[in-house]
């Protein structure tokens, strides 16, 4: 797992130095997406932010990327993507999908990670997930099912797909329009979050631009 905390701690650089006066530099805050995919039309705005269970800076940026989600225009699409980066981040992913297709992610995503970062639970292995859902009163009949289902399989592979089109490096990183990923520089978890409104109004923008054109 060590290539995974590598990845993860890579995620958030608190460079606040690197932040000029005048915003958010594109490159440096925001970094386009290569190669750019055609662009969208219509005024509805997709932001993904690919996150780890096992990643402190998730646990982290949870409650700021919730009370962004919370205020977010009706525009403003946002959905998480769980990552697979290997070992037990794999195994966290479908779980994530098998939770969500029993109805029970709502209910255990936050416990999920207190699990792992307060109560100090590996969760590597099925034995350890298992027992964690149980506890919380999940039918394991009905989790089992979704684990082994082609719905989960299509899911996980799907944003396995998403992470090599995006180049997802590491966690916690956002993903907007599928055309800027979130860069470096941030000085707090909230200003992550602001360049996100930032880049939205800039997608909008640019829209608008080519219609006219």
């Amino acid at each position: 797992m060590k290539n995974v905390f590598a990845a993860t701690f890579a995620g958030l650089m608190l460079l606040g130095a690197t932040v000029v006066a005048q915003g958010f530099q594109e490159g440096v805050q925001y970094v386009p997406i290569q190669p750019q995919p055609p662009m969208s039309t219509g005024d509805r705005v997709e932001v993904v932010e690919f996150f780890w269970y096992g990643c402190p800076h998730c646990r982290e940026f949870e409650p700021a990327v919730m009370k962004w989600k919370a205020s977010a225009p009706d525009y403003v699409e946002f959905r998480q993507i769980p990552i697979m980066f290997g070992g037990a981040s794999d195994l966290h992913a479908q779980v994530y999908y098998a939770l969500e297709g029993i109805g029970e992610l709502e209910r255990l995503h936050g416990p999920f990670f207190e699990a792992m970062h307060v109560q100090k639970r590996k969760m590597k292995g099925r034995d350890e997930v298992d027992a964690f859902l149980a506890e919380n009163g999940v039918d394991m009949d009905k989790f089992n099912q979704a684990m082994n289902s082609f719905a989960v399989a299509a899911k996980v592979n799907r944003a396995r797909a998403l992470m090599r089109r995006y180049g997802i490096r590491s966690v916690p990183t956002l993903v907007m329009d599928g055309r800027y990923r979130s860069g470096s520089g941030f000085r707090s978890y909230e200003e992550m979050t602001e360049v996100v409104d930032h880049v939205v109004a800039k997608v909008l923008e640019q829209r608008k631009q080519a219609v006219q054109q």
